[in-house]
């Protein structure tokens, strides 16, 4: 009975810690798609080498049409339930030029883009993700033709 026991338990845990380090970067989740860009996103797991990692919540734009264009929008970001930059009017804005037919993907290598969102620390070693982003929304998303 206790072997049965330990197994039960090696299996929650094995389970619940996978779940814990982070989403599959090939897994995209459409934020927002009308007939001229899509975005979307996923976290990916940045190695800065340090004692832990950081999960980031990255983007991925395409440009729908044959035209030039600019996205801009507005990343309004809670962390521990707390929005730290709705109130502020410049900070969070961002403006992403995208060319026909083209995709643009923000992500850890790009040496750390104002793009991604922070999400949180995780230890491989302990297998925790110590996470304190808790939402984000891209609002005021306007498309300009070039």
């Amino acid at each position: 009975m206790k072997k049965y026991l330990s197994l039960i338990n090696i299996f929650f845990f094995c389970f619940f810690s996978t779940n814990l380090i982070g989403s599959n970067q090939d897994e995209w989740n459409i934020y927002f798609e009308n007939d001229t860009v899509k975005i979307e996103y996923t976290y990916q797991l940045c190695d800065f080498s340090s004692t832990a990692d950081q999960e980031v919540v990255i983007f991925k734009f395409t440009n729908l049409t044959n035209k030039n264009i600019s996205v801009k929008y507005k990343a309004n970001i809670w962390h521990n339930d707390i929005c730290i930059n709705c109130d502020q009017n410049e900070e969070g804005f961002y403006t992403i030029q995208i060319a026909s037919n083209e995709v643009v993907l923000f992500d850890c290598h790009d040496k750390w883009n104002d793009e991604v969102i922070f999400s949180g620390f995780v230890s491989i070693k302990e297998k925790t993700n110590y996470k304190s982003l808790t939402k984000f929304e891209l609002n005021k998303i306007t498309i300009v033709y070039e």
